[in-house]
């Protein structure tokens, strides 16, 4: 797989987990979560699978802070590091059902290093910085207990003069609250530019409210 494609595939998925959640009493924004993530190239290639942590904190009643960090693994010593904070709005909308738009913005960091495995060989690695825009709707049907979100986003990086790569992408997540702080979330990010299917599946915990 070509190093930038990758690179940018891999910041995509921080968008997916860090939008907030719905606890029992309306939307959160305080939580901390982590699972494991799948990714599926398009066309082919190697399938990498890791762990992700991520969190936001409500500082303000539109705004919040949010931070993801994940690890693919694709075997073959062929490993990816990603790293995205930023900054998150959200609003209420008029509706029936409770509903949210949120829009968040988030600056990228990416590592894909590659180590042959041999004594004396250093392998290979390549980074790039970008940024991430994602917007999109939190939604609370009728059904108890349950979140569904909706989020488009864009991702754009450089790893050198002239080296820029982007992907748009569509997210999908659905969330069950076991409890009213602990719930489970999954996830599937599909994108442009041979971006490939981005499975997540993990749990949220959210913070007793002021």
């Amino acid at each position: 797989m070509n190093k930038l494609k990758l690179i940018g595939v891999l910041g995509a998925v921080v968008i997916v987990g860090l939008s907030g959640r719905l606890g029992a009493k309306g939307f959160d924004y305080t939580y901390v979560g982590g699972g494991f993530v799948s990714y599926s190239p398009s066309g082919g290639g190697l399938n990498g699978i890791g762990p992700y942590l991520d969190g936001s904190y409500n500082f303000n009643p539109h705004f919040n802070v949010v931070g993801g960090y994940q690890y693919l693994s694709y075997g073959h010593g062929i490993n990816a590091n990603d790293l995205g904070v930023g900054v998150g709005f959200h609003t209420a909308l008029t509706t029936r059902q409770p509903i949210d738009f949120v829009a968040e913005a988030l600056f990228l960091h990416s590592q894909f290093d590659i180590s042959c495995g041999l004594p004396g060989c250093g392998g290979a690695s390549a980074s790039a910085n970008g940024f991430g825009l994602a917007g999109g709707v939190r939604w609370h049907p009728m059904v108890h207990k349950l979140e569904i979100d909706g989020l488009v986003g864009l991702d754009a990086y450089s790893s050198c003069a002239g080296c820029q790569s982007s992907y748009e992408t569509v997210t999908g997540a659905a969330q069950y609250f076991f409890t009213p702080r602990l719930s489970g979330i999954a996830s599937l990010s599909v994108g442009t530019n041979s971006y490939g299917d981005q499975f997540t599946v993990g749990v949220n915990y959210y913070f007793p409210k002021p």
